[in-house]
């Protein structure tokens, strides 16, 4: 007899928990939030349909480093099964916050609960010692440059009197993570003045082994007649710390529970 009643309160749990999964067309979710040292996860709009499940991951940095997650590191664990998600890597620098939406198809995620290991988060430096760079001549004798694990052409080069633009293109071979940080450059002038580079809020760019970028600088006109017409005088850039090498460190993971928001979900 009592083999008998807990098989009826087997199926009346399981008949119960199918009705209630049937009854869904969408399942919204809460998140309750992650507080770290370095940084801080919020996961909003968390949703479930026949066809997919989404959320938006917001990371926000509290540090002076750089923050990198790769979400391929990550897994949804659901119904005891990891699903890997296929999103391309955040990059969140110092101080700042950004999101990146994860997404991905199938029909299995129709559940009132699942877990989500975020793993794949790293910490980077672009205050390291950097590479020591040669100066570059404008207009140049010839277009490309090797420093470090970066080799970089010259792609466009504008000297005017009105100002002087020029566009390169690093190509990072290193095992490391490769940053450039083209708003710390300047160019010299023959009398020995400096001047910094005008887009002076070009954001660091970020390079694994194989990637390439371009990026370009800006300087504009100078007072001063002749002996500043860019048209008519050699510049020197100055690299400064522009190029850096850096060692990823990586955070510990943090797992996240989903649980069903059934006033949302009805």
């Amino acid at each position: 007899m009592k083999n008998i009643q807990v098989i009826l309160v087997f199926l009346i749990f399981v008949n119960q928990f199918l009705s209630a999964q049937k009854s869904y067309e969408k399942i919204f979710y809460n998140v309750e939030p992650a507080e770290e040292t370095n940084f801080s996860v919020q996961i909003k709009d968390a949703i479930s349909t026949k066809k997919f499940t989404k959320f938006n991951l917001k990371l926000t940095n509290k540090e002076n480093e750089i923050l990198i997650y790769k979400p391929q590191e990550s897994k949804l664990i659901v119904d005891g099964k990891d699903i890997i998600p296929n999103e391309k890597r955040l990059e969140v620098l110092p101080t700042e916050t950004d999101n990146r939406v994860v997404n991905l198809n199938g029909d299995q995620f129709m559940v009132n609960n699942y877990s989500f290991v975020l793993n794949g988060i790293y910490k980077i430096s672009d205050s390291e010692k950097s590479l020591e760079t040669n100066d570059f001549t404008l207009p140049p004798s010839q277009n490309e440059f090797k420093t470090g694990n970066f080799t970089c052409t010259m792609q466009k080069l504008n000297q005017e009197t009105s100002g002087t633009s020029v566009k390169f293109e690093c190509l990072y071979t290193g095992n490391k993570y490769g940053v450039i940080n083209p708003s710390r450059t300047a160019v010299k002038l023959p009398d020995g003045t400096e001047i910094a580079n005008a887009k002076s809020k070009t954001k660091p760019i970020i390079l694994v082994k194989g990637e390439t970028e371009k990026f370009s600088m800006e300087w504009d006109r100078m007072q001063g007649g002749s002996a500043t017409d860019m048209q008519k005088i050699k510049l020197i850039i100055l690299w400064r710390n522009c190029f850096v090498e850096s060692e990823a460190v990586k955070c510990e993971p943090m797992t996240f529970d989903f649980k069903i928001d059934e006033t949302k979900s009805k």
